[in-house]
């Protein structure tokens, strides 16, 4: 017999599930023809859901590898720079020595002693370079400048350059404080750690080690010398006159020899550069390819998506105005 009267309850309920349904396969399609993605992966490949996890994981991956040789190139052209800085400042203070000796007067040699403080605060505020809160020549002690102030430097040293019995004695006896173990320079000059710093990670396997250390033989040399050329013609302290010119020649031969040593060190840390660029260029390899097989699983063909989502919207639309229609029927329209 048929069925008269208004729309059953079961029938509203019934629309109200397909709108639902045609909304949520709408949004899909829509995010799909937007962004070239399927908006629920899983259910468009659940045979594959393994390994599309995968891939994404080493993408996740090689992005934080990314980040990491960001950062680690950073703080080696850092260290370079530094380097290049205590470079700069002995071969310099080697060479106005060496002219000052063949040319100059004893009011000549004060300047450069003037000069040589001034080089010793800027290599030191160089070693204590920091990138992102870190310092970069203290070791295992990265939060802590790994060395004092120049003034710190030069007080503890001339009483030792003042007591020896000849400009080399007192050379060599200063040069024990800086390198010998219990020293000055290690009870009261260098602050930093006693480990090197933590090698970095910059692809799977793949460990950098490119610290250098503010106490490092090269780095010593420099501190030491410019050390005593700064006090060798200081008129303000007690070394004997006869012994000034030859403590600035001593001073001025080791600056040569740390230019020396300092490009070793920095040949050491433009190996790493060279392996962290290495992995760099790997690295952005192997995430493109991965790139390439996560979007074959992933990628919708957005063409055929956006036929979808028009189908979608029209199919939406019927619906909403089938749901007005039955909604707004009463007993004077139904007759």
């Amino acid at each position: 017999m048929p069925e008269f009267g208004f729309p059953a309850q079961p029938r509203n309920a019934t629309l109200s599930s397909l709108i639902a349904n045609l909304r949520s396969r709408s949004d899909d399609a829509r995010v799909a023809s937007v962004s070239g993605r399927f908006a629920d992966v899983t259910a468009e490949r659940n045979g594959r859901v393994n390994e599309l996890m995968q891939i994404e994981k080493s993408l996740n991956d090689f992005r934080t590898y990314s980040e990491i040789i960001a950062l680690t190139e950073v703080r080696t052209t850092t260290i370079q720079a530094s380097l290049s800085k205590l470079t700069g400042e002995a071969q310099s203070l080697a060479d106005t020595v060496d002219v000052l000796r063949t040319n100059g007067t004893a009011k000549n040699f004060s300047v450069v002693s003037a000069d040589a403080v001034g080089a010793l605060d800027s290599v030191i505020a160089a070693l204590n370079a920091d990138v992102a809160g870190r310092r970069l020549f203290g070791g295992d002690e990265t939060g802590t400048a790994p060395l004092v102030d120049g003034e710190t430097i030069r007080t503890a040293s001339v009483p030792t350059l003042e007591a020896g019995a000849s400009a080399a004695s007192s050379y060599t006896d200063l040069r024990i404080e800086f390198f010998a173990a219990g020293g000055l320079f290690d009870t009261t000059f260098y602050q930093g750690g006693a480990g090197d710093a933590p090698v970095t990670e910059v692809a799977p396997g793949e460990r950098v080690e490119y610290g250098v250390k503010a106490d490092d033989a090269a780095v010593r040399e420099v501190l030491f010398n410019i050390t005593v050329l700064s006090a060798s013609h200081d008129l303000g302290n007690a070394i004997p006159s006869e012994a000034r010119e030859e403590l600035a020649a001593l001073a001025s031969a080791g600056l040569r020899s740390a230019v020396s040593e300092l490009a070793n060190v920095q040949g050491r840390v433009g190996t790493a550069e060279a392996r962290v660029a290495t992995a760099k260029a790997r690295n952005i390899a192997s995430e493109a390819s991965l790139t390439i097989s996560f979007n074959e699983l992933a990628g919708a063909d957005q063409f055929e998506a956006a036929l979808t989502l028009t189908e979608l919207d029209n199919q939406l639309e019927t619906a909403f105005l089938t749901t007005s229609r039955l909604t707004n029927l009463s007993l004077a329209n139904f007759l």
